[in-house]
């Protein structure tokens, strides 16, 4: 394959673009092959005649570079298609169920090919087709943000290029990066298994002069993990613990534009044709919606949370809300000790709201 790209006649950047599309797309969708297509890069590349065009300065490693890092760049913001998953859902009769299975789905295929291609990009600086300048920039994208995936992605470069890279380079801050991600958010996040088993793989490899006698943990070791639907229960957790987070992200979006709605004088009536005319989250879960509801006004002024227990208070008269729905609700936020920390007032706060509901029993609460 090697010398039938190399035959090729004429070469230009359009050329180029193309093999590395072909090739890039092999690599990651046929992730046990990535050192051959990292190796295949890499010969292309140490052919001169075939490197450099003429009388250019765009080379095939510069053009796979570019493809790159711009792969790598978009694969690591997935608020596109999430957003899409979420207008989906509102615009359809789609149950939060499906939705959330829809979720997980697209988090761990995410989380798979970001992976993937991590590992492909680790490969192509350990077979020579990247510089160190090329992986550093990488690397030095990813320690922008923290979070689990870029953490998970740091460690698979690490796995892969670790023992080359620290020939020239000290790594201990990279190092440091990941084990504080991991000593800061152990106990606040739901942390897959292997990668806390890859952050301490790392740690060792550290410790140990990058001495890699392992294979790279991708997702899981399992071959037969090849969608969420099959992993273990406890393989699910952090998929779906994102899941839940978006979830709870868009009962907080709806009722904002709801308060926002009632706040700009718009009537009861126009605020129900909207939510009439949308896959409405206070038709499924009650009282998160006005949990959500309580939690957008705390921090507002007291006229806001006015117009939140005034628009609960017709919801429960209109039929829309459960009167049950809103107490459970207010206890909820009542019951939140890292709340009460946080708001040391939050009884006063909640009285803002409950001394407009005049249909409900609020001696109850």
């Amino acid at each position: 394959m090697a010398q039938k790209i190399i035959s090729i006649p004429m070469k230009t950047i359009c050329i180029y673009e193309k093999i590395v599309d072909i090739i890039y797309a092999r690599a990651l969708n046929r992730p046990n092959f990535a050192v051959l297509y990292a190796q295949l890069c890499a010969f292309l590349i140490n052919d001169a005649a075939f490197n450099k065009l003429h009388n250019s300065k765009t080379t095939f490693q510069k053009v796979l570079a570019r493809k790159s890092f711009d792969v790598f760049t978009s694969q690591y913001t997935p608020q596109t298609e999430v957003h899409k998953l979420k207008e989906k859902f509102k615009n359809s009769n789609m149950t939060p169920s499906n939705f959330k299975n829809s979720l997980n789905t697209f988090y761990f295929q995410y989380y798979n090919r970001s992976l993937t291609h991590c590992n492909f990009i680790g490969e192509l600086y350990k077979q020579g087709a990247f510089t160190e300048k090329i992986i550093l920039a990488c690397i030095e994208e990813l320690m922008r943000v923290k979070d689990d995936l870029k953490i998970y992605c740091l460690c698979i470069i690490l796995q892969v290029a670790g023992p080359k890279i620290s020939k020239t380079h000290n790594l201990d801050s990279i190092v440091n990066h990941i084990l504080l991600f991991n000593i800061e958010n152990s106990a606040l996040i739901e942390m897959s298994p292997t990668l806390k088993s890859l952050i301490f793989k790392i740690q060792n490899l550290h410790l140990k002069d990058w001495i890699n006698e392992e294979s790279v943990k991708l997702i899981e070791d399992n071959k037969n993990h090849v969608s969420f639907e099959k992993l273990p229960e406890k393989l699910k957790k952090p998929y779906e613990f994102k899941s839940y987070t978006v979830m709870a992200q868009c009962i907080i979006d709806e009722c904002i534009v709801v308060l926002n709605n009632f706040d700009k004088k718009k009537s009861f009536n126009e605020i129900v044709h909207m939510l009439n005319n949308i896959n409405s989250w206070i038709q499924y879960d009650q009282v998160s919606f006005v949990v959500s509801m309580i939690l957008i006004t705390l921090n507002e002024n007291q006229s806001i949370r006015y117009k939140a227990g005034i628009l609960l208070d017709k919801f429960v008269t209109e039929g829309l809300l459960l009167s049950d729905s809103v107490l459970l609700g207010i206890d909820k936020v009542m019951d939140d000790s890292e709340m009460k920390i946080e708001l040391p007032r939050l009884p006063d706060l909640l009285f803002d709201i409950t001394s407009r509901l005049k249909y409900l029993d609020i001696n109850s609460t």
